[in-house]
């Protein structure tokens, strides 16, 4: 198993996914006709966990529900939005994007920042409408008061401590993923072409985080300080157990990973690669596919 830092020029991290474009879906995918699994996981922007431990799939046509048998349902609230940017802390979900084809309810071209109180029954527009569309966002899990957002357009990260309802402006930095340290009020993660950046004043500044795999997708694990798992660019699964632990590798993804979320105490790792929806129960040693994509 390899344990070194890999180097890629500057700009690998953002290409390396191969993401579907930001185009809306078609106004044929409503929620009378939703898609088929392989569809929607052809256009993961995000992934997160319920209170109810379901799945959440954040595609470019709506929010989805996956429960432990695999049963796929959505779009949540009837709303099959392009969702480029998605952050959930418990049943309270947080996107940004682009309205669907022909929306009458929200705003275009893009949807600055919507959220759900009510565990994506209801969506409603809290800031930035028709203006931002955040490609990169991350809510603080225990203090959803904190979000931070990157927008697709190069501008500045913005930092909200009200709920995203507004927002100050920070650093300018590129990356690919950002992730509010849930244990650490002000601290924050992200992914970069030269390597992972943390933040521990709300974004204002970052540094490099030295022993770090090169990685793209990242997630923190709410429950367990300094705990992390990501994605490397080169597929390779890595697990962080504690702030001052050693990272280790936990096999590879098949194909391109295309987003991830961790449950509470980080055993349990799900994220979409060109399998499907796949999940671990015992922190990556071991995968199964919850639903083929």
């Amino acid at each position: 198993m390899k344990k070194t830092t890999m180097t890629l020029a500057a700009g690998a991290i953002l290409t390396v996914v191969g993401l579907a474009g930001c185009a809306s879906p078609s106004s044929s995918e409503t929620p009378e006709s939703a898609p088929a699994a392989g569809s929607i996981f052809e256009g993961v922007h995000g992934l997160g966990i319920d209170s109810s431990e379901n799945l959440l799939v954040a595609s470019h046509s709506g929010i989805y529900r996956v429960d432990a048998t695999g049963e796929l349902s959505g779009p949540l609230g009837g709303e099959p939005f392009d969702a480029m940017g998605f952050t959930v802390a418990g049943d309270e979900y947080f996107v940004s994007g682009h309205p669907s084809a022909g929306s009458s309810t929200f705003e275009g071209p893009n949807l600055g920042l919507l959220s759900s109180a009510d565990a994506g029954e209801s969506w409603s527009s809290l800031s930035l409408a028709g203006a931002t569309d955040f490609h990169a966002l991350t809510v603080n899990q225990n203090d959803p008061e904190r979000v931070y957002g990157l927008s697709s357009d190069g501008s500045p990260l913005l930092a909200s401590e009200d709920g995203g309802v507004t927002w100050s402006k920070g650093a300018n930095i590129q990356a690919y993923a950002l992730v509010a340290d849930p244990n650490t009020p002000e601290r924050l993660f992200a992914t970069t072409p030269e390597g992972m950046r943390v933040s521990d004043d709300a974004g204002q500044s970052f540094t490099a985080l030295e022993g770090t795999p090169l990685l793209y997708l990242l997630a923190a694990v709410p429950n367990v300080p300094g705990a992390l798992v990501g994605v490397d660019v080169e597929g390779a699964v890595w697990v962080r157990p504690a702030e001052d632990a050693q990272w280790s590798d936990r096999g590879t993804v098949e194909g391109t990973a295309y987003a991830i979320a961790v449950g509470a105490d980080g055993e349990r790792i799900a994220l979409i690669d060109d399998r499907g929806l796949v999940e671990s129960f015992d922190g990556g040693e071991s995968w199964t596919v919850l639903t083929a994509g």
